[in-house]
Parts: C-alpha cells; structure tokens; sequence
C-alpha cells in the first residue's frame, strides 16, 4: 500500500493540546530541535533550509518506496512506530532519526504522528530493534563529478526571458534595455564557469531535482563572487543547461545529497 509523499500528509506534525498548551509544539519547533542536536551548520533564517531538506528527503524516501521498494531500509515501520534515517549526524557522528508512531485519534487525516528527532542513543528509540539505513539519493557516483570533456549546451532563450529565471538575475540586469548586455555577461559566467570547474572539479556542487542528480555551476555576472547557481543535467555526449537557481535555492537543493563543502555556494554566516 502507498504512503503519502508529504510530510504532512504521512503525519501529524506538531502538539495541539486542549488540556495543556504548554505542551503546544508546532513543526518548526521539531526543526529546532532538530538543528540543537545535528552537528552545527548554517541553516539559514529560521532553519529554513533545514526545514526545506526534511521535507524534501521524506518526499525522496517515500517516493522511492512507493515506486520500488528501494527505500524500505530508510523507512521502517514496527510494533505501531515509524522510523526514518535523517542522514543527519550529531557533532560525535551518531545517526539522526525521525520518529513517528500510529495516530490514535480516531478519524485522523493522517496514520501518522510525529514524535521527534532522535540521535540513535536515545531512550525513545530503543522499541526500534534495527534501526533504519541513510537515505540514498544516488546510485551512481559518478554522476555527482564533473567531466569537462563534455560541452555545455545552454538554452539562453529560456534562462533569459522565463521570468522566474530573469527575476533571479542581478536587478541591474533585469532591464528590457540591458538584453544585449546581459547575453554577453551571460555568455561570459558560463564560459568562466566551465573554465572554472574544468580546472577543480570540486567547484561543481550536486543537487537532487526532480528525480535525478545534476550539478551546479557559479556564475559570476556582476561581481568577483558568484551571484546565481547554473543548473546542468548530463545526457550521453553534453550537458544541459535549462536553469539558474539563486545561491539560497542552490545550497537547499545540494544539502539533500551532501554537505556542500564549496565555499562559493555555503551561506554566509
């Protein structure tokens, strides 16, 4: 039987509780919790990006299970309880996991109700007798490296008139008038960018998307420090470039594959 691929689908995630508010929770409060145990990285305002990679891994997970049963080592359930790998550590490299336990409400939308984060040590876990697998979100390796013999064919028609790709932009770039402008500018990040990556593979970041790892490429438009991320898809002979995401949509993506250890696309501090 299929579960649901959203969070908030799959469980009820926070305390509402009529006889004693003090004990009220709401689901970013989980995600605190979650950041005060995880080993320390930038979040972002309000751990958005935390919040943002839980929800995007459930969907992986349970998308995977549903479709082949690959994810079923991720995501067990036993004995009225729920359990998910985060693929998160703590600071002492303990595995972090997501509990959730069988909705007694009756009639409830969801079968589901979320406990907590966990690291693997804790009390609440030990009703689990083996505890779930990481995620995994690639198969191959090799797709998460850049290989600078292929070419990179970009689409600029779609990157520089779709309006979610122009509202990205540098503002100064955005301006009607600036169009042949900013097809040189354009032309010149990617260049760079290829020149960039070719000579330290390491400067491509993967990130998961719809389905399939792709890697990220920084465009410098503007200023000496990349300003947009370059999405680009690999096919047999060449890449595809359809994309930009901004540096914030960019880290979020990564995150779910790995921590992304390139400067130029950690947020600042």
């Amino acid at each position: 039987m299929a579960i649901p691929t959203k969070l908030f689908d799959f469980a009820f995630c926070m305390i509402d509780s009529k006889t004693d508010p003090s004990r009220n929770k709401s689901f970013n409060d989980y995600i605190n919790d979650l950041a005060s145990i995880a080993a320390p990285e930038n979040w972002g305002p309000d751990n958005a990006i935390l919040r943002n990679y839980v929800n995007y891994l459930f969907k992986k997970v349970s998308e995977d299970l549903n479709d082949n049963g690959i994810a079923r080592d991720s995501l067990l359930f036993e004995k009225g309880f729920a359990c998910m790998n985060t693929g998160l550590y703590t600071a002492n490299y303990e595995d972090i996991f997501m509990l959730f336990e069988k909705n007694k409400v009756k009639n409830a939308r969801q079968d589901w109700f979320l406990q907590g984060f966990f690291k693997s040590s804790a009390v609440q876990l030990q009703s689990i007798s083996e505890l779930p697998d990481r995620p995994r979100i690639y198969d191959n390796p090799s797709e998460l490296i850049y290989d600078n013999r292929l070419p990179i064919r970009v689409n600029k028609d779609h990157i520089l008139t779709d309006q979610n790709n122009v509202s990205r932009l540098p503002v100064e770039l955005q301006d009607p008038s600036k169009k042949l402008m900013l097809h040189r500018v354009f032309e010149g990040a990617v260049k760079e960018a290829e020149r960039r990556a070719a000579a330290n593979y390491t400067v491509a970041v993967p990130q998961y998307y719809r389905g399939g790892i792709q890697l990220l490429l920084p465009l410098c438009l503007t200023s000496e420090e990349p300003e947009l991320a370059l999405a680009i898809k690999r096919y047999d002979t060449y890449y595809s470039a359809r994309t930009c995401l901004t540096l914030e949509m960019a880290y979020s993506n990564a995150r779910l594959v790995v921590k992304p250890e390139a400067s130029w696309i950690v947020p600042a501090q």
